[in-house]
């Protein structure tokens, strides 16, 4: 089942829009705080789901950190800033 999800995750990452790739950290840290929320993530991913936040979301504190964005795109579930 893991392995499905994390599947499905990177099918949808690779058609998520450029602006909100890694590379991009600081365009999707809308308020400059260090962390990218939800409801800043869905504005920079709009066809993301919540489920794709929830895995990027390693230590589950509802806002994601550069390392994390990092590791996911490291993981393959979100695209890398080059393509």
């Amino acid at each position: 089942m893991t392995k499905d999800f994390v599947a499905a995750t990177f099918a949808l990452a690779l058609g998520l829009p450029a602006m909100a790739l890694a590379g991009e950290f600081s365009t999707m840290d809308a308020d400059g705080d260090g962390y990218v929320t939800m409801s800043e993530f869905q504005q920079a991913m709009p066809e993301a789901t919540s489920e794709t936040f929830t895995t990027v979301d390693a230590n589950a504190d509802g806002a994601l950190s550069q390392d994390e964005v990092a590791a996911a795109v490291d993981a393959g579930v979100l695209p890398a800033a080059d393509g």
